[in-house]
């Protein structure tokens, strides 16, 4: 008999995303920010997050962006597993993967949500965190 693998685990029980499948939305992540390929999920929430942040422009949102993902590892993941999906209009239905990490960059605790639709980086929400990693107390 064939065992097939659901959309929330891989191999045997492990829960997903995994630590490589993480790895691989960050790597993919920098390379679209650092190509200026990179789109936001909705303006109306994220322009004034990045205001916030004082980053006006495109040019500094995207260097900010860059600086964040740079930061970013695996073991940032703050998301559901398995992966919640957006809501957004411009990505609906998207799987979203949540960063939390001490960023040295912004000098502060950082939370970054991205998500992709086939290959278009969209850009969720971006701010100084509000809350710790869900696996934290």
């Amino acid at each position: 008999m064939r065992r097939s693998v659901s959309d929330d685990t891989i191999g045997s029980g492990m829960r997903r995303p995994s630590h490589a499948e993480i790895l691989g939305k960050i790597l993919k992540a920098r390379q679209k920010v650092a190509a200026k390929d990179w789109l936001v999920a909705d303006i109306g929430k994220l322009l004034p997050e990045f205001h916030a942040l004082d980053r006006w422009t495109l040019e500094e949102q995207t260097e900010a962006l860059a600086a964040a993902l740079g930061e970013t590892r695996p073991e940032d993941y703050a998301g559901s597993r398995p992966p919640q999906r957006s809501y957004e209009r411009a990505c609906k239905g998207a799987e979203l993967f949540a960063f939390v990490w001490e960023s040295g960059c912004f000098r502060r605790r950082m939370y970054l949500k991205i998500c992709f639709v086939r290959e278009t980086l969209y850009i969720v929400s971006f701010h100084p965190a509000k809350f710790a990693k869900e696996s934290e107390p």
